[in-house]
């Protein structure tokens, strides 16, 4: 299973765009949102196929990155629920 970071920054900040665009990374079950503009899944899903199908329904200029990410990570001043599902989950 790949763990892949995903940063994203509306232009337009409709919150219906956010909400439906978190909701789309909620799909993939295995994921920790780690700012307001940043999450973290795990997925056997390629970097392309997320960014994809993320990408969907986004506005003309609203950014999205989505690549692979392993251990070891370093952060900071993150949630603790959010630190240990990371500790947990990335390898």
């Amino acid at each position: 299973m790949r763990a892949l970071i995903i940063i994203y920054e509306f232009q337009n900040s409709i919150i219906n765009n956010r909400k439906t665009f978190e909701e789309r990374i909620r799909q993939y079950k295995q994921y920790a949102f780690l700012t307001n503009n940043s999450c973290l899944i795990f997925t056997n899903a390629t970097v392309v196929s997320v960014r994809d199908y993320l990408n969907f329904g986004l506005s003309n200029g609203d950014k999205l990155y989505v690549g692979e990410t392993k251990a070891p990570s370093a952060w900071n001043n993150l949630h603790n629920e959010v630190s240990d599902y990371i500790k947990q989950n990335l390898k």
